[in-house]
């Protein structure tokens, strides 16, 4: 006997659903395969890599230094994307979305990253330039500062700002040479800002006494004028040019080089300032050999009544030190060629000179000392050079 015809269809459903199971385990692997082809065509690890690399290049370019802010960014993108990449690694399973996140924030963090080496670039150049520029421009100035106070009096101030700004000048240079270049533009300012503060004092200082230029020529012409019309001798002494000219009449007989007291800039105040005073004075007696220190002298009256007054002001206004005494014994006199101003507050001639003007000059001859009649060149560049 047959089957019956619910068995013939019940084996024949069997036998297809053996069919199909065997095709669904024939296929796994295939769809396994195609879906780890399209996932490995779909993986950030290509632009991962070159965020990396790119990354690698701006923190070269010493980015986190020169760019900070841009750099941050770049680190904080670059953060992310190692996050994520691990997450995604940990799945047994990880979708093509989270590959495409990753993708795309890898490809933000080399951006960033191109843009922070790129800054850091921008930045490296101009802080050099800036630097090689200010130390280039500060080189001359500091050494004109250096000859400017050689020629003026002592002043401690002056000379310890002139120290820091010549150590800041030279920690700047070290400083770019060893590409430390923040650190080469601040010191390289500070050295620009204390040569600038320095040279104004220095400056303001020499232009306040040339304001009595006027009133020392006036002196002059006015002691002169006589001299002409009794044709009698004349001693100018000129302080900034260093000179004794001497006079006789309308005629100007010889020039003697000086030296000065160290605090020569400005009249005497006091005794024991080292200051050579400013005033019109006459030769009350000369001082032969064995009368005085220094080879011969003409002994001047200072101090006159102008200077008498002028001591006394400055007692009554608390501007002189206590048991202050007003001096005396100023003189035109030898052992001088020195090359300093060395004095007590004297005119110092080369023997030479001081005996020669000593046979000319009798007692009773005018004498001025003034600051100066005409600003020598380098008082006019010191001014000139603040101006710029």
């Amino acid at each position: 006997m047959g089957r019956p015809e619910a068995f013939r269809t019940s084996g024949r459903h069997r036998r297809w659903g053996y069919r199909l199971g065997l095709l669904g385990l024939l296929l796994m692997p295939l769809a396994g395969l195609t879906y780890g082809y399209l996932a490995l065509r779909q993986s950030p690890r290509t632009a991962v890599e070159a965020a990396q690399q790119a990354l690698a290049q701006a923190r070269a370019a010493a980015a986190e230094q020169y760019a900070p802010v841009h750099w941050r960014k770049a680190e904080q993108v670059w953060e992310e994307v190692l996050r994520r990449w691990r997450l995604a690694n940990q799945r047994w399973w990880s979708l093509p979305d989270d590959y495409a996140q990753i993708t795309a924030l890898a490809r933000q963090a080399q951006h960033e990253a191109i843009v922070a080496a790129a800054r850091a670039a921008q930045v490296r150049d101009s802080l050099h330039r800036e630097s090689r520029q200010m130390l280039t421009a500060l080189a001359p100035r500091l050494d004109s500062l250096q000859r400017w106070l050689r020629l003026l009096p002592y002043r401690p101030g002056w000379l310890q700002q002139l120290q820091v700004a010549q150590q800041q000048y030279q920690a700047a240079q070290y400083a770019l040479e060893q590409q430390k270049l923040w650190e080469a533009a601040r010191k390289a300012r500070q050295a620009h800002l204390q040569t600038l503060a320095l040279t104004q004092q220095v400056s303001d200082y020499v232009r306040d006494y040339l304001a009595q230029v006027p009133r020392w020529r006036q002196w002059v012409a006015e002691v002169r004028a006589e001299a002409r019309r009794q044709n009698q001798w004349l001693i100018v002494v000129d302080k900034m040019a260093r000179q004794c000219l001497v006079y006789r009449g309308d005629r100007q007989v010889a020039v003697f080089p000086i030296e000065l007291g160290p605090n020569w800039m400005g009249t005497k105040h006091y005794a024991g300032d080292r200051a050579t005073p400013e005033g019109r004075y006459r030769v009350v007696r000369k001082l032969g050999p064995g009368e005085t220190r220094y080879y011969r002298a003409l002994l001047l009256d200072y101090p006159n009544a102008e200077d008498r007054a002028r001591f006394a002001r400055a007692r009554r206004e608390g501007l002189l030190p206590p048991g202050a005494k007003i001096g005396g014994l100023i003189e035109i006199h030898g052992e001088g060629g020195r090359g300093a101003d060395w004095t007590e507050g004297c005119v110092a001639l080369h023997n030479q000179d001081m005996r020669r003007l000593y046979e000319m000059i009798p007692v009773g001859t005018p004498v001025v000392i003034v600051g100066t009649l005409d600003p020598p060149s380098w008082v006019q560049q010191m001014i000139a050079v603040h101006a710029r």
